[in-house]
């Protein structure tokens, strides 16, 4: 205790940039992350920056000491100079399968859609999801007969213009015929919201979708949803396991499915370009009062359900002292 308190006596040791994105974090976020640091930190200095137009003074500040940057959001016009970077970072969807994979996490089976693909029914089920490399929001995902695939190849990569995926089909439904999935949003491995995500209405049988529309991604933006706080058992310790299969990234947001008839969970996405923090994103909060009818007390117990800004602010606190560089 006295060697760490005689380190204080000569001020600031350590440097910790938190940056905010436009529309994609609330700025109140990192002014009480801040705050709370500050209070329990007195080693290290703390100032926010913006990752779409940073002060050029912050970099000089920034390389003054070992420093910490972190950003959910992958850097847009931030360029450290020096420091540890902990920042979203954009990947596609086969390299996000491929750690999946080599940590041995449950993930739907999955390869690429080629000319001429043959799967056997018996082992990829009677449909298949189709979804593009580089997807956003579920467009283009698209449900269909397994034995259409190779059939359909032109028409779904756009004559070969798009490369996709195919991936076995997880039926994730509620005792009332709706689709769900679950999210939730983790830093460093430790959850700050886990939520379900439902369509308000039962979903139309399989067979039908197939034959008409094929859209069958649980976040739809056609499809009107819901949402409610839910932490799903057996969650949490998987969401642990795939955040360290992504030690570079400190923010995921990871979807999650149930299979009905097996009770087996799936990770589906990790979303690692940082678009992610949907307790104050301008796209999220516009979505849950136009579309899930949900209000400002929804919006605050979604912060208390782990006491999300006290666990960023631990989790900083920590690898700042130990990271910073």
């Amino acid at each position: 205790m006295f060697q760490f308190a005689s380190r204080l006596r000569g001020g600031y040791q350590k440097n910790l940039l938190l940056l905010h994105t436009r529309d994609q974090q609330g700025l109140s976020d990192w002014q009480t992350v801040k705050a709370k640091i500050e209070a329990q930190a007195p080693d290290i200095e703390v100032r926010i920056d913006s990752n779409d137009d940073p002060d050029p003074a912050t970099l000089r500040w920034q390389a003054s000491r070992p420093s910490l940057v972190f950003s959910p959001m992958r850097l847009l016009n931030y360029r450290p100079l020096a420091g540890r970077i902990y920042a979203g970072q954009p990947m596609g969807k086969i390299q996000e399968w491929q750690r999946l994979a080599e940590a041995n996490l449950p993930m739907p089976k999955t390869t690429r859609l080629t000319p001429g693909l043959v799967l056997d029914p018996a082992e990829w089920g009677a449909y298949v999801v189709v979804k593009p490399v580089a997807g956003l929001r579920g467009q283009n995902v698209r449900l269909i007969r397994t034995q259409d695939a190779a059939a359909r190849f032109a028409e779904l990569t756009g004559n070969a213009r798009q490369r996709m995926l195919v991936q076995q089909f997880i039926d994730s439904i509620d005792a009332e015929g709706r689709t769900v999935s679950y999210r939730c949003l983790t830093m460093f491995g430790k959850p700050l919201c886990c939520h379900a995500q439902f369509w308000t209405e039962p979903r139309p049988p399989l067979a039908d979708i197939a034959a008409s529309h094929g859209r069958i991604a649980s976040n739809d933006q056609k499809q009107a949803r819901t949402d409610r706080l839910h932490i799903e058992p057996g969650l949490i310790e998987l969401a642990a396991r795939v955040a360290a299969a992504f030690p570079e990234i400190p923010c995921l947001g990871q979807d999650w499915v149930r299979d009905r008839a097996t009770g087996k969970l799936y990770i589906l996405e990790t979303n690692s370009a940082g678009a992610i923090w949907h307790l104050s994103s301008l796209a999220y909060l516009d979505y849950l009062e136009r579309f899930a009818g949900l209000g400002p007390d929804y919006l605050r117990d979604r912060y208390r359900q782990f006491g999300a800004l006290d666990v960023v602010a631990d989790q900083l606190i920590e690898r700042t002292r130990a990271e910073a560089c």
